[in-house]
């Protein structure tokens, strides 16, 4: 038995061996998750604006210019936090079953954030965060407007089939940021003094009227 894991110790180094760029690059995926994570961590807790470059390589127990080998700087590594959160949030709006009409799908949608909200409250956070800093930084907008716009444009393609011939896209993306609006204005305030049970009671009413108010808006 101990031969055996020797042997498959020694097999596993020999290539290894074989393939640097491979280890290299396992390093370098390490490295950038742990900035990445720290940085997530960071800016839930100080808050975007206030967190600094040495507050997340602190997090992270690396050196800052491991970070700059990574990052260009702080709007950068907050622009890739920013798409790897809405990939994981769009990839659950599209797991969708039997859904047969739009009412259902905009339940969908709200309950997909809602809970996204609970499963990740610190991404919950960055993406309020950076919706606002869009307006307030341009160096920000240029690099997190294009993940904020496909997040609007896969909220828009769910609810397509689901409307009239008769398509009006301005109505839809104002719907598309209606939904988004309430998800992200209602659960950053319920963040404050909320425990979970309250969340869900105080959503549930308030979701409902939301979906007939929107439903109602886009059959006008």
């Amino acid at each position: 038995m101990e031969m055996d894991v020797l042997l498959n110790d020694s097999l596993i180094s020999a290539m290894e061996a074989k393939n640097p760029v491979n280890r290299a690059d396992k390093r370098v995926a390490k490295t950038n998750k742990k900035l990445m994570t720290a940085a997530l961590q960071v800016f839930s807790e100080y808050g975007v604006d206030a967190a600094t470059i040495e507050d997340i390589t602190q997090r992270a127990d690396l050196g800052k210019g491991t970070f700059y080998r990574h990052f260009k700087d702080k709007a950068e590594i907050m622009a890739c936090l920013v798409e790897e959160a809405i990939n994981k949030l769009t990839h659950n709006l599209r797991n969708k079953n039997n859904i047969i009409n739009l009412e259902e799908m905009l339940e969908h949608v709200i309950n997909v954030h809602y809970k996204f909200f609970q499963e990740n409250a610190d991404e919950f956070i960055l993406l309020f965060q950076g919706r606002l800093f869009l307006k307030l930084d341009r160096q920000i907008t240029e690099q997190m407007e294009g993940p904020f716009s496909r997040y609007l444009e896969e909220i828009e393609n769910l609810l397509l089939p689901y409307m009239s011939e008769k398509r009006d896209i301005l109505r839809i993306r104002r719907l598309a940021c209606a939904v988004a609006g309430f998800v992200f204005g209602f659960f950053s305030f319920a963040m404050i003094g909320m425990e979970s049970e309250e969340i869900e009671t105080s959503i549930k009413p308030l979701r409902q009227s939301f979906v007939k108010s929107l439903s109602s808006f886009l059959v006008q």
